[in-house]
């Protein structure tokens, strides 16, 4: 199987090989949303949109792969801001997703981001210090000291979107 991601974000790059054991063609695709979605709808689509454009520029591919992170705020039970990871597998005839943890974030965070209209990336860089800690382990990476990080969230959303196309029991 070859399978083909609509990014060069290291960390999804990684994401996709500790899930997957392969090595994806990575090819950079436009979302066609938000650069910092806020909403978990947003966050879909645009992992749809790039799973879509990626199967189309990669013909080879048996599977386009998007990945997404983005920002969803739960007005119901916390009033909190929560970061997810998406991934959308499209095969040119089937669609599947698969979701990361919703990780609760600073709620000062998500407030300025939503403010300043800011990416999470550009600020978890000034608190950390760092620059392009997104292709790394992320604001996972920096909430947590590292015990969660970006591709280890992303590539149980992988695995979670690529079942379907793997397991006989979906085929039944």
């Amino acid at each position: 199987m070859k399978l083909a991601l609509g990014t060069t974000n290291q960390a999804k790059r990684a994401a996709v090989v500790l899930a997957t054991g392969m090595e994806p063609v990575c090819h950079a695709v436009p979302s066609g949303v938000s650069d910092q979605p806020l909403s978990e709808a947003e966050t879909i689509q645009g992992a749809i949109n790039r799973a879509k454009a990626v199967a189309s520029a990669v013909p080879e591919a048996d599977i386009g792969l998007g990945l997404e992170g983005g920002l969803t705020y739960d007005a119901q039970y916390t009033q909190q801001w929560y970061l997810l990871s998406v991934c959308a597998a499209w095969d040119g005839q089937q669609l599947f997703l698969g979701k990361g943890l919703h990780f609760p974030i600073p709620r000062k965070i998500g407030e300025r981001i939503k403010a300043e209209s800011l990416e999470l990336s550009q600020i978890i860089d000034e608190l950390g210090g760092t620059s392009g800690r997104n292709h790394r382990d992320g604001a996972y990476g920096l909430f947590t000291n590292g015990r969660i990080t970006r591709a280890g969230v992303f590539s149980e959303a992988v695995i979670a979107a690529l079942t379907p196309f793997r397991s006989e029991l979906y085929r039944q």
